[in-house]
């Protein structure tokens, strides 16, 4: 398995636990106005991460070797960070945590572009042998 994979995945993992003890504290309180964050934390930091794990895992022969290192780390780092800082600007919208917001969204969205050129410009990703 590829350092890629594992790391996306073990990752994964832990978003998927701070999602459920988010997701459990805000049933538990009756109070769902964290459902943006507890749910971008599911979908970007578990779902997603996970799904590049298995990619990385599935396609271990690529030769975009650092245009995939940098998908990853701004996977893994936009990953936690966007939903860590879109549940700090829902409870506290001030200019710092709509700038923060918003940078983590564009490291978010360069991984997502990064991830979009691996899989459309990767000479080895669909070569059958």
């Amino acid at each position: 398995m590829s350092n890629y994979a594992k790391w996306l995945i073990r990752i994964s993992a832990v978003y998927s636990l701070i999602g459920a003890m988010i997701g459990s504290d805000l049933a538990g309180r009756k109070d769902y106005s964290m459902v943006p964050g507890h749910a971008h934390i599911l979908v970007v930091g578990w779902l997603t991460l996970f799904a590049y794990g298995i990619f990385y895992y599935v396609f271990k022969e690529i030769s975009m070797k650092r245009t995939a290192k940098l998908h990853a780390w701004t996977s893994l780092a936009g990953g936690g960070l966007m939903p860590l800082s879109m549940l700090i600007y829902y409870k506290n919208e001030t200019t710092l945590t709509t700038i923060m917001f918003i940078l983590t969204a564009s490291i978010l969205l360069l991984g997502i572009i990064l991830f979009t050129i691996v899989v459309f410009f990767d000479k080895k990703i669909f070569l059958r042998n």
